[in-house]
């Protein structure tokens, strides 16, 4: 310690050296690298601002979001709360909308005198309200009388109950087809099958070797046109709550129904179109013939779905295993549902009365459209449907209709429908009783 300085106590002083080690002084590297710390630091900044940014605008548009969809749910709830008499007025909403944007051409249908306008969608007599026009010849549509005693319209200042839906029966053939969609008018579809040969084995080095051959032959399918139309007026539209909207269904159920029975049984004034029982042969029995002793009616669905399994076109062929039995609702009870052993327990507990069963990977379906004492098995994948042109729905005038407040609504579709012949196979209708007495053992 020097003179006059407190005592405990040492002061040290330094320089800093502007380049320490390094001839002239400085510490450059040491800055340069603070310096690149500071423009990362800089950096980091500016893009957590910019990501703040973006931030900042996702949350304003979920916010909007939200207004919407609660917006969205609030006028849902009111049109629950409106009940169904929103529904009528969302149908003419439709329908003044759809004649506003097409009033040029509609007017130019009216000048003509001929024409229609169309909305895509992917009862013979004249429907009326009965406070407008009266169908003197009993319209399926007419509601009551044009007048009651006191002269009044029946319907004028009246609440009418909206009338529900035409109770048409479903159809479920038509989802079992080999459905496809095509723009071919004549649809072509070829078959592949053996010709000439087959494979042998070589006797002897030299021999000349086997040789085998096939052959394909094209066919073509022609599309076939369903249609039908209901006669509506306005008034009728107008007064009876949601009758657009049922007439369209009622149309459309129609078609489908038309559809199935065709599908199963053809068309009589159609020849080309042939349906799946017409395609499907008689049974059978072969080496199963006198074979069952008691059999039932799981025996005779068997025997058809064996007779496809060994039925070929050809030595090699993949065989055809049938996956639906269709019979009458008065056989499936008989053979099904009221089916019982000696001791009088049910043979089939899983049958209900009218329903589906599934056996054995085969599904039983009771169906009308099948008359008593018949039975169908086969593999609908086999048989084939397209959708040409889609069932579609027209809105249009026929006649004076534009001056009296009338319209048509016609619903129409064209499609293909075809089995190769090799499939064919694939279908079997007879008699059950022929079936069940054919493999039945003499007792």
């Amino acid at each position: 310690m020097g003179p006059g300085s407190a005592s405990g106590s040492m002061f040290f002083r330094a320089k800093l050296d502007p380049n320490p080690g390094g001839e002239g002084g400085g510490n450059d590297g040491t800055v340069a690298a603070i310096k690149a710390i500071g423009d990362k630091v800089d950096l980091f900044k500016t893009e957590n601002a910019a990501l703040k940014t973006k931030l900042d605008e996702q949350e304003t548009t979920i916010k909007g979001l939200k207004t919407e969809v609660n917006e969205a749910k609030e006028k849902a709830n009111q049109a629950v709360e409106t009940g169904k008499g929103l529904s009528l007025k969302s149908i003419n909403k439709a329908v003044r909308d759809f004649i506003q944007e097409n009033f040029e051409t509609i007017k130019n249908l009216k000048q003509k005198g001929q024409g229609f306008v169309e909305f895509e969608v992917k009862a013979v007599g004249n429907m009326t309200s009965g406070n407008a026009i009266v169908d003197d010849g009993g319209g399926s549509g007419t509601v009551g009388s044009a007048t009651n005693p006191d002269g009044i319209p029946e319907l004028v200042g009246v609440q009418m109950a909206p009338p529900s839906r035409v109770n048409m029966r479903t159809n479920l053939i038509n989802s079992l087809t080999n459905n496809f969609n095509t723009s071919l008018a004549a649809y072509p579809y070829t078959e592949s099958v053996p010709k000439d040969g087959d494979f042998a084995f070589q006797l002897a080095e030299g021999d000349a070797k086997a040789q085998i051959d096939f052959k394909i032959e094209t066919r073509y399918a022609q599309p076939f046109t369903m249609a039908a139309w209901e006669h509506l007026s306005e008034q009728s539209v107008q007064d009876i709550l949601g009758l657009q909207s049922i007439a369209t269904g009622f149309l459309k159920d129609k078609h489908d129904i038309k559809k199935q029975r065709a599908i199963l049984f053809g068309d009589v004034a159609l020849a080309a179109l042939v349906g799946a029982t017409q395609y499907g042969r008689v049974f059978a029995a072969g080496a199963m013939a006198n074979t069952v002793r008691f059999p039932n009616f799981m025996d005779v669905v068997n025997a058809c779905i064996t007779d496809v399994y060994v039925t070929h076109n050809y030595q090699d062929e993949m065989p055809y295993m049938p996956s639906l039995c269709l019979v009458n609702p008065i056989d499936f009870f008989i053979h099904l549902v009221a089916a019982k052993d000696e001791r009088g327990l049910p043979l089939y507990p899983m049958a209900s009365l009218f329903n589906r069963v599934e056996i054995g990977g085969v599904t039983i379906l009771p169906e009308e459209m099948i008359p008593a004492g018949k039975i169908f098995v086969a593999d609908m994948s086999k048989y084939n449907t397209s959708n040409y042109l889609g069932y579609r729905v027209k809105i249009g005038w026929i006649n004076d209709d534009f001056i009296k407040n009338q319209f048509v609504i016609l619903g129409e579709s064209r499609w293909h429908a075809y089995v190769k012949k090799l499939d064919q196979q694939a279908f079997i209708y007879d008699d059950y009783a022929t079936i069940l007495a054919a493999i039945s053992a003499v007792v």
